[in-house]
């Protein structure tokens, strides 16, 4: 399907699709040159996971201290 097909069909301009694809190019060459788009997820996984790591602790020192009222 050519552009100016595309663009009727969906009803956008054809200088709209253009402009995707040029950006869906570029992202794609930039990708393969080494560019991590995804670096801010990772970062945003490990502080996730240092979260977890923190409420585990204190859920951990609550079952503790609850055990020891009991006694």
């Amino acid at each position: 399907m050519g552009v100016a097909e595309a663009a009727r069909q969906h009803d956008v301009n054809e200088s709209l699709i253009h402009s995707w694809k040029a950006q869906f190019l570029e992202a794609g060459r930039a990708r393969l040159a080494g560019d991590r788009p995804d670096q801010g997820v990772s970062l945003l996984e490990r502080e996730n996971d240092r979260l977890k790591r923190i409420v585990a602790e204190k859920e951990l020192e609550l079952d503790i201290a609850r055990k020891v009222r009991r006694l």
